[in-house]
């Protein structure tokens, strides 16, 4: 039996847009570029990104028994335009990815039924699931499973999904091999840096989240620096 196969059949039935398979190992030069975020300060006020970075670094300090990683991406592209209501003077735009429900509770039942049934199918595989609540390097993951790459906006791009992909994991004591990287396919394109309203990039593929709207309407509490 192909547990791959398999695994990604029961995957897109449960819903989820793309599939891919890594070892629960990340580059050292992911850790290498969150330990430079984190040291410049661009985290803001989000405390427990550095209080866990190391977990974050590296899949098996999270969970050391952790041999594969199951990287899940769904697609939350509107059918519509979303930039259309931006025209409309009279009202607020709301971002795409909070405009239904919450993404976190969608992600993690089908998740958690992934999870059960790969738990129902192989006894012997131990199973934890993840959305981005909990430490784990999403888009380097996804990069390394072939889902896409991190583009110079720092979010995960799919060459067949585009930018909007909400990413869960599966971890699994269960030897699953590994996909081929994707490669960066930005080239001389800056469209994602010269669309951002706040200048939240110090260069390509750095993002300072204190210059971020979503980080200063989610995450950050209290007033907000005019400069």
């Amino acid at each position: 039996m192909d547990r791959r196969s398999d695994i990604r059949d029961k995957a897109l039935a449960l819903g989820f847009d793309a599939v891919g398979f890594t070892r629960a190992h990340l580059a050292p030069e992911v850790r290498a570029r969150l330990m430079h975020f984190l040291a410049e300060g661009r985290h803001g006020s989000m405390g427990w990104m550095a209080d866990r970075a190391e977990q974050r670094a590296h899949p098996r300090v999270l969970w050391p028994e952790a041999v594969s990683v199951v990287v899940l991406g769904l697609n939350y592209g509107p059918e519509t335009d979303p930039l259309e209501t931006l025209a409309q003077r009279d009202g607020a735009t709301i971002s795409v990815y909070a405009r239904n429900r919450d993404y976190h509770d969608v992600l993690k039942k089908r998740l958690k039924a992934l999870g059960r049934w790969m738990a129902e199918t192989w006894p012997e595989a131990g199973i934890k699931v993840f959305v981005d609540t909990a430490p784990v390097a999403e888009k380097p993951l996804a990069q390394a499973a072939g889902l896409g790459w991190q583009g110079k906006h720092t979010n995960l791009v799919s060459r067949g999904l585009g930018s909007w992909l909400f990413l869960g994991e599966v971890f699994t004591t269960l030897d699953l091999g590994e996909a081929s990287p994707d490669r960066d396919h930005c080239g001389s394109c800056r469209a994602c840096l010269d669309a951002c309203p706040t200048n939240a990039f110090p260069a390509p593929y750095e993002l300072d989240a204190r210059r971020c709207i979503s980080y200063l309407t989610i995450e950050h509490k209290g007033p907000i620096d005019p400069t």
